[in-house]
């Protein structure tokens, strides 16, 4: 996620960062950040155009805000924001502490409803339109009127040189700036500063302002704002703004129509040539089938006739970003999880053999499955396979699937989208801050930092942030369960579209996975096959923790014989890796086992490719919640059947010798 931040002068635009490296703190300069987040193609949009205008990639938001301004009537703005609060509460029951309530520190209020209020607001190119038509909904809805009244009444508000219900609905574009929280404003000499309900409702204005003198650094929300439960109502009135045809709606009221201008494909300007250029490539990707080849043939004559024209390199660069940002865009949406049509997968040898040359000289993307044995098996290429790791609980397999991310997103690089549906929040978060942080005196980090967080949250939540700036948006994290193959697509294209690439599907697990197929050895089956899919189709490395029959003990070696479902999982996958147990000897009786807690068991089984097995111990660090390769020789720490027959052995012995005393004694 990346935002426009501009500081000082307004006309210092065209500077995007990543959301985990901007720091909202107090300051005493004009601060504002864009209203609308943008995916990582803007990157590459600003490298084009020097700036976020007309950008075509998806957009993001995390509130949606209403700016609540009467101009010239500070009292009347605020009149303003106390009725829209009560009207909220009045329609949908929403608590006045459930907003996100702040001061504009000059001329008006704004009003924050988080996305959660609406089931999540999904990332896409439109999504400025959407949230305008989701903001004027809102309003109709609060005072009782339909939409074509809210734009009647709009328009003629304007023309009194007002907003209706002194709530700006211009403020949804894409390229809008909004003032960050505790920033001055320059003109009135105050900041914009939070404020609670009941300082909205019951403060007068003077004390407001008062508030407005310095940050307020300790206001928080009343509510966990990202947290919240979302409202059907509330819900529903998204998924109407969602689907909306603006247009036709537009085109109803009005009579007027947003067609491209006849002039669009005129030669461009000197000053304005790669923007021009690339929205007519985009334009004609978008509404014809020219393949990219042809639309660099008419781009290139559209450039050819300016008075100055663009070097022919520059011309291909423009139009293979259009082409990256609206084909493919096509091609993922038409993408079927479920069901190939009749044609899929009918292609010519020599179709296979382009794809051979890519997979062998794409450009290195490292990657680990934590063991160097098994990437040198896997060719240092887990790209597009499919691996799922067995065992029965308490085996430590979660923990060994969250090294491998931990050891890819730090240390190759590698972005990964983590599905962790049988673990809390909380869980999940100590046992990466175990594998980040040195543990210090035998404490483990996370036991360390929620201490630190008990006597001060502001300093531990610095210090979270510090580290965050390492990860950035490499780990993507999600815990929502009954996830189907579908939802995993979505999630998939969601976290392309906002970040720009993917290189690892991470879930955990496979039975708490949702299907159609009733029967749990079908639906399995079926999920394992699209899963495998998924990876070919993306290029991603999945990993899938699946679960045991009771009939598999913890310290059996070789799970794949008891995997719950069928074997047909392991058929659909590329390679196996069975999680145990290690038999601690000294304590246990063949009746009473004990488990070591330092040691645990992989076997590892490439049935794909090379078909090599791989026994291996591996040491485990309770307090960095990290695998490693053990050193000590496997043979001394036997499995149970060998554990039993030594144990019987020692036992015959000892009885002998018992009874061999007791025969001297006679």
């Amino acid at each position: 996620m990346n935002y426009e931040i501009v500081r000082g002068s307004l006309t210092h635009r065209g500077t995007v960062q990543p959301k985990a490296e901007i720091t909202l703190t107090p300051t005493s300069e004009e601060f504002y950040l864009s209203l609308f987040g943008f995916d990582n193609t803007i990157y590459e949009h600003l490298h084009l155009t020097h700036t976020v205008s007309d950008f075509a990639g998806s957009y993001y938001a995390e509130f949606l805000y209403f700016d609540l301004d009467r101009d010239g009537d500070l009292l009347g703005s605020l009149a303003s924001a106390q009725d829209l609060v009560k009207r909220l509460y009045q329609r949908f029951q929403l608590s006045p502490k459930q907003l996100y309530l702040s001061f504009s520190g000059s001329k008006g209020f704004h009003i924050g409803l988080h996305q959660s209020l609406f089931g999540g607001f999904a990332p896409s190119p439109h999504l400025p339109q959407q949230v305008q038509v989701l903001a004027a909904r809102l309003l109709a809805e609060c005072h009782g009127i339909t939409l074509a009244e809210l734009q009647t009444q709009a328009a003629e508000a304007k023309k009194a040189g007002g907003n209706f219900a002194d709530a700006d609905l211009g403020i949804y574009n894409p390229n809008r700036l909004f003032r960050v929280i505790n920033s001055l404003n320059k003109k009135s000499g105050r900041y914009k500063v939070g404020l609670t309900s009941e300082e909205l409702l019951t403060l007068p204005l003077t004390e407001i302002e008062k508030l407005a003198a310095a940050p307020r650094t300790d206001y928080k929300p009343e509510a966990k704002l990202t947290a919240q439960v979302a409202i059907p109502e509330l819900a529903a009135l998204w998924e109407y703004a969602r689907t909306f045809d603006v247009a036709a709606f537009t085109k109803s009221t009005t009579g007027k129509t947003g067609t491209i201008d006849r002039d669009f494909f005129t030669p461009p300007t000197t000053g304005n040539r790669n923007n021009e250029l690339f929205k007519q490539a985009c334009h004609l990707f978008d509404h014809s089938d020219l393949y990219e080849t042809h639309v660099l043939q008419l781009v290139s004559l559209i450039n050819d006739a300016s008075g100055v024209p663009l070097p022919d390199d520059e011309v291909r660069t423009l139009v293979k970003s259009a082409f990256k940002r609206t084909q493919q865009g096509k091609a993922q949406a038409k993408a079927s999880v479920l069901t190939p049509q009749p044609a899929d997968g009918v292609e010519i040898w020599s179709d296979w053999t382009e794809e051979w040359l890519e997979y062998y000289t794409q450009a290195p993307s490292p990657m680990t499955c934590l063991l160097p044995e098994i990437d040198e098996d896997q060719e240092h290429n887990l790209k597009g396979k499919l691996a799922v790791f067995i065992g029965s609980g308490g085996t430590r397999k979660s923990y060994f699937l969250q090294n491998v991310i931990a050891q890819n997103v730090l240390g190759y690089g590698q972005r990964v989208l983590y599905s962790s549906m049988e673990m809390g929040k909380p869980e999940t978060v100590n046992r990466f801050l175990d594998m980040y942080f040195e543990p210090e005196d035998g404490l483990a980090a996370s036991k360390r930092l929620q201490g630190y967080a008990r006597q001060s949250k502001d300093e531990t939540r610095e210090l979270l942030r510090e580290g965050s700036l390492a990860i950035g948006d490499q780990l993507i994290l999600t815990s929502t369960g009954g996830k189907t193959t579908q939802d995993y697509e979505r999630d998939i294209q969601s976290t392309i579209r906002l970040y720009g690439s993917l290189d690892i599907l991470a879930i955990d697990g496979l039975s708490a996975m949702g299907g159609k197929a009733k029967d749990e050895t079908e639906r399995f089956n079926l999920i394992t096959l699209e899963l495998k899919e998924l990876a070919k189709r993306y290029n991603l490395f999945i990993m899938l923790i699946c679960h045991t029959t009771k009939a598999c003990a913890a310290h059996t070696r070789d799970a794949r014989p008891f995997v719950r479902g069928s074997e047909k999982i392991l058929d659909n996958s590329d390679f196996s890796i069975s999680f145990a147990n290690i038999i601690d000897a000294i304590r246990s009786t063949p009746e009473n086992i004990q488990y070591t807690s330092h040691l645990a068991h992989i076997k590892y089984y490439n049935k794909r490719g090379s078909g090599k097995m791989l026994n291996q111990l591996l040491q485990f660090d309770g307090l960095r919640k990290s695998f490693s390769a053990s050193h000590a020789p496997l043979l001394e720490y036997p499995d149970y059947d060998t554990f039993v027959r030594e144990h019987n052995r020692q036992a015959r012995k000892a009885d002998a010798k018992e009874k061999a005393k007791d025969n001297d004694l006679f």
